[in-house]
């Protein structure tokens, strides 16, 4: 049994430095990570939804919004773009590593209504609802923007080109006048061109995206807009890996001096803690930012806690002269509940703070949820099972060796 147990022990060991050796320095697993704007740099600006006769400003509404600006967010080729509803009446929208912020944020609060009107009245004959596509395309020397519709706009634009042969039939966008086209045929094909006078192939894609993603059912206001330089983001993730480095040392220094040998074995089982976590954030897509981080440590200090709570326990029982087996059994018995309540009411906690609070509070209880599910897993089970090998290698004969 003990030689058993100590071959089974130093593989397990050996098994996680090889694997932390691979995700910490061949294929580091925090390149794998999304990172929000504070460690990044980028753009984050907040919309305010305003009503106007006819386009209240309601659930739906809102939701629509949403949805039409993560389309046009996502056309800009951002990466880990983040948009989110942060009120009754309040859209965020967060940008990392965008070059010109302020011709992105013009461009994702453009209302974009595509409108035909009669050339007297100015009454709407068609509107961009009933638009099916819309592409960016050179045609005879020129930026033109193809335009698509539905069955129901086709019938209207074959409608107003039959009224208005002949005549200029003036286009809209957002209320300003495009072009003024004069028809000179019945159009029924669904088909229509927009030359806008662009200047160039990219403004040309730009109105098609914004037609393509459709109109924004309320105005749109920027309240505020906060920008964060690429050095910033950088020199905070530098600061909070120094910073997470210093504090994994003096973890581990600390539990070795007050636990010995077991306190090793949980040095161990922490290593692995932080390589199981930043894989389950990676596995979500989680966006790690400064407020997750501390989520992240805090997690980190439960599992230390836990490992505590758990040795003194051990020890305690072997003082009382048990066998360490035996020590190792009841000890744990007796710590699981204590270590199970403090981490169900942080767990708890954290569930409201997801769920009532805002972008970077829920990153925080994000973090923080999965940390408590897995530093759990590695003190329960993980440490549990090191030191029982430990044990039955003969190692946890001497006390003052083996727990302090």
């Amino acid at each position: 049994m003990r030689p058993r147990s100590i071959a089974t022990l130093l593989a397990l060991i050996a098994v996680i430095i090889i694997a932390g050796g691979y995700f910490s320095v061949i294929n580091p697993i925090t390149n794998h990570l999304k990172y929000g704007l504070d460690l990044k740099g980028g753009v984050t600006a907040t919309y305010q939804a305003e009503p106007s006769p006819g386009a209240p400003v309601n659930k739906n509404a809102m939701a629509k919004a949403m949805q039409i600006l993560s389309y046009r967010v996502n056309k800009l080729g951002v990466s880990e773009p983040v948009v989110q509803e942060v009120g009754p009446k309040r859209i965020t929208v967060d940008l990392p590593g965008v070059k010109d912020p302020e011709q992105a944020l013009r461009y994702l609060g453009q209302t974009a209504l595509l409108e035909i009107k009669d050339p007297s009245s100015k009454q709407v004959l068609l509107t961009g609802r009933d638009l099916t596509n819309a592409q960016a395309a050179i045609a005879g020397g020129q930026y033109v923007v193809n335009l698509s519709f539905n069955s129901e706009g086709t019938k209207l634009f074959a409608s107003a080109t039959k009224k208005y042969l002949g005549q200029p039939l003036p286009i809209y966008l957002d209320g300003k006048e495009l072009e003024a086209p004069v028809v000179r045929d019945v159009i029924t094909s669904g088909q229509a061109q927009l030359t806008g006078n662009f200047t160039t192939l990219k403004q040309a894609q730009k109105t098609a995206l914004l037609l393509q993603s459709g109109a924004l059912p309320v105005k749109l206001k920027v309240l505020s807009v906060e920008t964060i330089s690429a050095t910033l983001g950088h020199q905070s993730v530098i600061n909070s890996e120094r910073a997470a480095a210093i504090a994994i040392i003096l973890i581990a220094l600390a539990m070795m001096f007050w636990y010995r040998l077991a306190g090793l074995l949980a040095d161990i089982a922490l290593g692995v803690y932080g390589f199981l976590l930043l894989g389950a954030l990676w596995a979500v897509h989680a966006t790690i930012t400064i407020p997750g981080i501390a989520g992240i440590i805090l997690s980190m200090g439960m599992a230390v806690d836990a490992n505590v709570i758990i040795f003194s326990r051990v020890r305690e029982e072997m003082v009382g002269g048990k066998t360490p087996r035996a020590a190792i059994e009841v000890g744990f018995r007796n710590a699981i509940r204590a270590i199970m309540d403090s981490n169900a009411t942080t767990f708890i906690a954290a569930i409201i703070l997801f769920f009532l609070g805002s972008g970077s509070v829920k990153g925080f209880a994000l973090t923080l949820m999965i940390g408590i599910v897995i530093s759990l897993f590695t003190a329960v089970i993980l440490t549990r099972q090191f030191i029982r090998l430990a044990a039955d290698a003969g190692w946890a004969r001497i006390r003052a060796v083996f727990v302090g």
